[in-house]
């Protein structure tokens, strides 16, 4: 197209573009980094119009502030508001509204355009399914989505591109691109509209998985009678949707990974092998072979969607471009870390995650763990974006996991700790925070282990222990005797401080660097609380606790300060229940002087993740002597009115002791008299 032809279409008035206006125009980019040539144009998005007509971030610059100046190589600017000072004058269209504008002209060229469009969407599956289709067809000029940018502006972004008269254009397509706001498949009008799946998703905007299926299925909208619907006839709503596509199409498909009378399209048999997987399909000529370097069923399913994809083409299948496919970097990404003492296998899956896709990458990891003699690890984030049922779609892991064939499964995030509660007969720990989660992590990638790391991509820390988690095992020596998790970190988190009483300096100190428990300091802070109140002493009749016994049971008398006083020496948990009952008015209160004790004092707040600080598997908690520290410093008056010892833990003790000249601080010891000899009393 010429610039002035440009300037017609969209209704918009030129400028600077005397002599020019026959300059030919075969390219257009939103997105000013991408401008390289005069035969481009840069549609510069006005930040007011585009957030509101496109949902562009408010934060966005304004597409005219972007613009390089100097630079000569733009072959045209489509803006609302002229930019002044061009060192060259380049010609622009001054157009009212650039997103109609925008919009026009790119419906003006697809309707131009007459070679096959491919629409892709669905829950879980649809990059990768765009990605293996444009990979089969890499003998021919193929148009694609730019990383998996695939929300309405980069719809219509596409639609532009097609001035290019691709050979194929194969477009992923998200909800926001044809939610009830505007159905761009009614303009993208594709040949072939594929859905790969529908899956709980998207719940802090949508109310259920049924309404998420509506909206799929408006992608088929676009096609018109002679088009070809390609669906999942594993997926929940497959009956639905090929209902939905046979109102605009007579030509529906549906595949399958097993045999089945009732879709178009499977597989003959599956097999798995290490980090790959081998799968037939019957032709008319006999069995045809197919190897894929992934092991994930689901990737088996958009493969299908793919060679489905090809024969409706009529496009012979190339099987060294099916074996050669990459996808994204995190999709079930298979990587063997060498360290300095052993070779531990990571699958990275942090790509992005819908309850299919998790739930695919954990029978994934099942299919590899018998190829691998060390731990079978499994390690969760939150999958996001899932709103009032977060809590709902997370508890459908609960029986995948306690199926999984894992050893240890670690799980970080609030939506994720119910699951860890519910999970039976398995090594199972939620934490509080990254940090912990990677320290415990990393001994457990232990020689010839596996590995599966998995969550959203967004809303979670967990994809930093993701990409951290390499770099940390290159340089982890690991003894071959390395015995249970937590025994282990107990003897490598024995440290100790001992502080001058007079100054308060550190005079000693041994491995506060490595420090840690395996308990949590509950009982020390509600301590704390009752010092912080200056409570009288009065007698209490104790309650009947879940922990209670023949010594502590309901009835029994005691007095405040003979819990204050148990506090200090390993209490048990019916007279922690008991104090935190006293003290406190409610859960809320409680959490509230926590959450306030932790960021005043600058504490980790894996210091209290269960009532009573007692050791438990599934819910991880842990200290150093640094926080007891800090503690000590701000409290040290209080800590020690009761006795000159402060001792937190069962088997491994940690706390404070204070002689006469002293104060030695410590963790995840067995016996203390050790400790006690390295101070006067």
């Amino acid at each position: 197209m010429n610039i002035e032809e440009i300037a017609r279409i969209t209704g918009g008035t030129l400028a600077d573009a005397n002599g020019q206006e026959t300059n030919t125009i075969d390219d257009f980019e939103t997105m000013y980094s991408f401008v390289k040539s005069k035969s481009t144009a840069y549609f510069s998005p006005n930040k007011h119009t585009w957030w509101k007509e496109l949902g562009r971030s408010k934060n966005a610059p304004d597409g005219n502030d972007l613009i390089d100046k100097e630079n000569e190589y733009v072959g045209l600017i489509i803006t609302e508001n002229y930019v002044e000072n061009l060192k060259h004058k380049t010609p622009q269209l001054i157009v009212e509204d650039s997103v109609a504008a925008f919009k026009t002209l790119a419906i003006h060229i697809r309707n131009q355009y007459h070679n096959p469009v491919i629409a892709v969407t669905g829950s879980m599956g649809k990059s990768s399914t765009r990605m293996l289709i444009s990979s089969l067809l890499q003998d021919y000029n193929v148009l694609e989505n730019r990383g998996n940018n695939n929300i309405r502006a980069a719809i219509y972004a596409n639609m532009l591109k097609l001035i290019k008269n691709p050979d194929f254009a194969v477009i992923e397509t998200s909800l926001n691109a044809i939610n009830h706001r505007e159905n761009t498949a009614l303009y993208l009008k594709p040949d072939i509209a594929i859905v790969t799946g529908i899956g709980a998703a998207h719940f802090s905007t949508f109310n259920s998985i049924s309404e998420i299926a509506q909206l799929k299925a408006r992608l088929f909208a676009g096609l018109s009678h002679d088009g070809v619907a390609i669906i999942n006839g594993e997926t929940m709503f497959a009956d639905y949707l090929q209902d939905e596509a046979s109102q605009y199409t007579k030509n529906v498909l549906t595949y399958s990974k097993y045999k089945d009378e009732n879709v178009d399209f499977y597989c003959d048999h599956i097999d798995y092998h290490k980090g790959a997987v081998v799968f037939s399909i019957e032709h008319p000529h006999g069995l045809e072979e197919y190897k894929i370097n992934t092991f994930s069923e689901g990737m088996v399913s958009n493969t299908l969607a793919a060679l489905l994809t090809l024969k409706t083409l009529q496009i012979p299948v190339n099987p060294d471009y099916l074996e050669s496919f990459k996808p994204f970097s995190k999709i079930l990404a298979m990587k063997e870390i060498q360290t300095p003492t052993h070779t531990a296998t990571i699958i990275d899956d942090t790509h992005n995650a819908s309850l299919p896709a998790m739930i695919n990458a954990i029978q994934a990891f099942n299919s590899q763990t018998k190829f691998f003699s060390g731990n079978k690890v499994i390690a969760l984030g939150k999958i996001n974006d899932l709103g009032h049922k977060s809590r709902e779609v997370h508890s459908e892991l609960i029986e995948v996991l306690n199926d999984s064939n894992a050893d240890h499964i670690l799980c970080l995030d609030a939506d994720l700790r119910p699951v860890v509660g519910q999970v039976k007969n398995k090594h199972i720990t939620w934490y509080p925070n990254k940090a912990l989660l990677m320290h415990d992590l990393k001994y457990l990638c232990n020689n010839d282990s596996i590995t599966l790391l998995k969550s959203s991509s967004g809303g979670t820390d967990f994809p930093e222990v993701a990409k951290a988690l390499p770099n940390v095992l290159k340089q982890l020596s690991l003894n071959e005797d390395f015995g249970d998790l937590f025994e282990e970190v107990s003897k490598i988190g024995r440290s100790y401080l001992i502080v001058d009483n007079h100054t308060g300096e550190i005079i000693e100190r041994y491995n506060d660097d490595q420090s840690m428990t395996i308990e949590g300091m509950g009982p020390f802070i509600y301590y704390l609380k009752a010092m912080a109140d200056k409570l009288d002493d009065e007698q209490i009749i104790m309650n009947k606790w879940v922990t209670n016994n023949e010594t502590y049971y309901k009835g029994k008398p005691t007095t405040l300060f003979e819990l204050l006083e148990s506090m200090t020496n390993q209490p048990h948990p019916s007279q922690t229940y008991e104090l935190v009952d006293y003290v406190f008015k409610n859960f809320a209160n409680r959490k509230k002087f926590t959450d306030t004790l932790i960021t005043q004092h600058e504490l980790s707040n894996s210091i209290s993740t269960n009532l009573t600080g007692r050791f438990r598997i599934k819910e991880r908690q842990s200290f150093t002597v640094h926080d007891l520290l800090k503690l000590f410093n701000a409290y040290k008056y209080d800590i020690f009115r009761f006795s000159n010892a402060f001792i937190i833990g069962l088997k491994y003790k940690s706390g404070l002791i204070r002689g006469s000249k002293q104060t030695i601080i410590f963790t995840s010891y067995n016996n203390i008299e050790d400790l006690k000899s390295k101070i006067t009393f």
